[in-house]
């Protein structure tokens, strides 16, 4: 990569082991495969990354990392960073809830600089336009010939995973001249008749992206995107630069292997189900898998057995409970809840002490989801 590279120290613990392997393979360069190819260079082994498409990172979505106590098992490199995020506002069914300040906090990324960049810092032999066979073991490279693959890090994607999936739609729009709609916030739009929420998130200067993702069809998330844009008189009138839609896989773990590689990332539904962020959760899963497999230990155990792994079972299971729910419910629940408790759950944190006392503060809360018994 051209120009000199600085980074964001995000502070993580790292564990060495012995090395028992001079190369990992590594299907897929999405956050996993990045994470992944890191874990490599740290301990001492070459990654060797196959990608399917000509650069990473091009899968539309919110770009959002979050800053949390945790950290990251990567340096965040400063020229991918296009927004520093300072909180967020929510809304219920169209109602302003609040605006949290200080305990959400994190950045806007470009996807594509952040990956290439860990994957070169790590000094990692890249190919591009290289195809995964399914059931093969080999990998089609773009200048012909193959390349076998096993006992690596498979992060393919969702198309890899075997649960449940949503899509969500999104406008990528020009700001020009006009006041930002956002600025160094979130807005998030909850839908309780949808089970999904509308979001306005900054992009680099000059450009926004406003999408919807629930439990609809696209067409229905389309027609749904298009009213929410309609209603809004700060965004009805911005320049439409590009429609994008995705899948997202928020059924929970779906650990296991692909032709004997490690499944991580979002193939493992490394994905927060409440909130659809999976940047953060797939750079420490392929971070995990590829540590374990080069120290000789048990990948699928030690995945399991991660913090991000327990956040996304838990939110699976609040999900789970909230799809249960009456409409009228579910907007009690989001409307009782404490900003700092929305916080900690959407993060994944599920600190029992903050939960608890958030939860003392929402005894309505606490009644519909019995979260001090149920899920702590």
């Amino acid at each position: 990569m051209a120009g000199r590279t600085t980074w964001v120290y995000t502070g993580f613990s790292r564990r060495r082991g012995l090395v028992a392997v001079r190369s990992i393979s590594i299907v897929g360069l999405g956050p996993a495969g990045a994470g992944a190819a890191a874990a490599a260079s740290k301990l001492g082994v070459k990654p060797v990354v196959y990608e399917a498409m000509e650069k990473p990172g091009l899968k539309p979505c919110g770009r959002g990392l979050p800053v949390v106590d945790d950290g990251l098992p990567v340096r965040i490199p400063r020229d991918s960073i296009l927004r520093r995020i300072r909180g967020a506002r929510m809304y219920v069914d169209g109602e302003f809830l609040f605006e949290m300040r200080e305990f959400l906090e994190g950045y806007i990324v470009d996807k594509t600089v952040m990956l290439e960049a860990i994957a070169v810092e790590s000094d990692a032999e890249i190919y591009y336009r290289a195809k995964y066979k399914p059931g093969s073991s080999r990998v089609k490279l773009p200048g012909g010939g193959e390349a076998r693959v096993e006992k690596g890090v498979f992060a393919g994607g969702h198309p890899y995973y075997g649960g449940l999936k949503i899509t969500a739609v999104q406008w990528i729009m020009e700001t020009g001249s006009r006041s930002d709609p956002v600025g160094d916030m979130l807005e998030i739009h909850f839908d309780t008749s949808l089970l999904g929420y509308a979001y306005v998130f900054p992009k680099e200067e000059g450009f926004i992206e406003v999408g919807i993702g629930g439990f609809a069809t696209a067409g229905e998330l389309r027609s749904r995107l298009e009213r929410f844009i309609s209603s809004r008189s700060d965004l009805r009138g911005l320049k439409r630069v590009k429609l994008e839609g995705a899948r997202i896989a928020i059924g929970g773990l779906d650990l296991g292997l692909v032709d004997g590689m490690v499944k991580a990332g979002e193939a493992a539904g490394f994905v927060l189900p409440l909130t659809g962020e999976g940047i953060r959760p797939s750079l420490i899963s392929g971070y995990e898998a590829a540590a374990s497999l080069i120290e000789g230990g048990r990948p699928l155990e030690r995945l399991r057995a991660t913090p991000i792994a327990r956040a996304v079972s838990m939110q699976k299971r609040i999900l789970d409970l909230v799809a249960e729910m009456k409409v009228e419910e579910r907007r009690r629940l989001l409307k009782s809840l404490t900003p700092r408790a929305h916080a900690e759950i959407a993060l994944g944190m599920f600190r029992k002490h903050v939960l608890l006392r958030e939860l003392a503060r929402s005894p309505g809360a606490l009644k519909l989801l019995g979260l001090a018994t149920r899920l702590i």
